[in-house]
């Protein structure tokens, strides 16, 4: 079912809403995007949220920001987050009627952002719009919803008794297969693809499974899980994991982040 955007933009708009409970799971995401920022990089954060990412981000080496949000409500909570940030600046802007104007950038960060635009057709416009802001050679770093993974680990929680995990109303994953193939045919190149499927797998599955009743985020188990070392030692990289961080190259001339066109 597709909702329509003043439904998202006000469920977005109330202020008890948070971006992401899972603060572990968000630290993780973060630390995934950050790590593709190559210093004097200009980044466009589309859809920051409350700034939560944003405010990592900025403390790459010589980079500038530009932090955008349709919600009032989230980029108050981002500005009180990024106060004193010479490097970023907040931007009010419904992404979906187009990019900023005027301005290019030599990464786009989507964040959980492209999955809050409940229509399939809209998903691709704005990446479109995306990626004419984009500078060639540039990245379009998509750390969003995938329904492959959401497949994966509910089979396995069926396996364990548990029962699948729905996607929220506002929310419309993407199938890994199509959103690639449309991104190559608009003239970009996949990176890399990485998950954080040994997080999912314990805290969605293993955990509930021994557990039962409403299980908190901050729990010492969530914590463990996230542990860097744990991920490399189960290897399972985008298995089971309901979201994924897609690094798109759009092809064309290399530039120098930072440097003229």
């Amino acid at each position: 079912m597709s909702y329509q955007r003043d439904e998202v933009h006000s469920y977005w708009e109330d202020p008890h809403v948070e971006s992401m409970y899972d603060k572990h799971l968000l630290a993780q995401e973060i630390r995934l995007i950050r790590a593709h920022i190559p210093p004097g990089s200009r980044v466009l954060d589309a859809g920051c949220g409350e700034g939560e990412g944003t405010l990592e981000y900025a403390g790459v080496p010589e980079v500038s920001i530009v932090a955008a949000d349709f919600s009032s409500t989230r980029l108050a909570k981002a500005a009180e987050r990024l106060a004193g940030l010479s490097n970023v600046e907040l931007l009010e802007i419904d992404l979906a009627q187009g990019p900023p104007p005027g301005r290019t950038f030599d990464v786009i960060v989507s964040q959980r952002f492209l999955i809050n635009l409940t229509d399939r057709s809209l998903q691709q416009r704005v990446l479109a719009a995306l990626l004419e802001c984009l500078e060639p050679g540039g990245l379009l770093l998509m750390l969003e919803g995938s329904n492959d993974g959401v497949r994966e680990l509910d089979e396995l929680r069926g396996l364990l008794g548990l029962p699948p995990i729905p996607v929220k109303w506002h929310n419309l994953f993407f199938d890994d297969g199509a959103l690639e193939a449309f991104m190559a045919a608009a003239g970009c190149e996949l990176e890399q693809v990485e998950g954080l499927g040994a997080y999912f797998l314990l805290t969605r599955g293993i955990r509930p499974f021994f557990e039962h009743g409403e299980l908190p985020w901050d729990a010492p188990f969530n914590e463990l899980a996230a542990a860097p070392g744990l991920a490399e030692q189960l290897a399972l990289r985008d298995r089971f994991s309901r979201l994924k961080l897609w690094a798109f190259r759009k092809t064309g001339a290399n530039r120098t982040p930072g440097g003229d066109a």
